[in-house]
């Protein structure tokens, strides 16, 4: 077990052993016999987590789903392969978080929600029920997501906005309300 980097990170070395670059390590690993967490997070508009995942998915590799044990997850909730459920977060009844997507802490996810794949919701973001968020959106810290509202991908939600109103693909919307900027 170590983790995988372009170079070594001061922050992990600690704790767990660097195995070396993504190429030349995962090269002494075969998919078969290894599971992998992506530990890349995301900001708006970056694509590196999405792009990660998919290049290793294509040669094989596994992604494990991870939960933080403070997380609270609904046992009706279905989460895509490499799903990041972060401290504090809470995910309710009948939500659906798509492949590689994160949920961040103290995030909230209420009931029949559908969170795309690779989406990334920032500390504190509060989903109301029934929202549908597509692929590669990403929810800023402290936003309000209003019931039933859809988000289109590739969008960007700014921190601490209040959501009232569909948004539609790659837009990027702030303030309370948000609009498009």
């Amino acid at each position: 077990m170590g983790y995988v980097a372009p170079q070594p990170d001061k922050r992990w070395d600690h704790r767990i052993p660097y195995l070396g670059d993504d190429d030349t390590a995962m090269d002494r690993f075969p998919p078969e016999r290894a599971a992998v967490v992506n530990g890349v997070g995301a900001l708006p508009g970056s694509s590196l987590r999405r792009e990660l995942f998919n290049r290793w998915k294509e040669k094989g590799y596994s992604f494990v789903s991870l939960v933080h044990d403070s997380a609270v997850v609904s046992g009706s909730v279905r989460m895509g392969e490499g799903v990041q459920i972060m401290a504090g977060a809470v995910v309710q009844d009948s939500a659906v978080i798509g492949a590689n997507a994160i949920i961040n802490t103290r995030a909230s996810i209420d009931h029949d929600c559908i969170v795309g794949e690779h989406a990334h919701i920032a500390p504190g973001a509060v989903v109301c029920g029934g929202v549908t968020i597509e692929h590669d959106v990403f929810i800023g810290a402290g936003a309000v997501v209003i019931q039933g509202i859809g988000i289109g991908a590739g969008s960007v939600i700014g921190a601490g906005s209040l959501v009232l109103r569909d948004v539609p693909p790659g837009s990027k919307v702030f303030g309370i309300p948000a609009r498009g900027r």
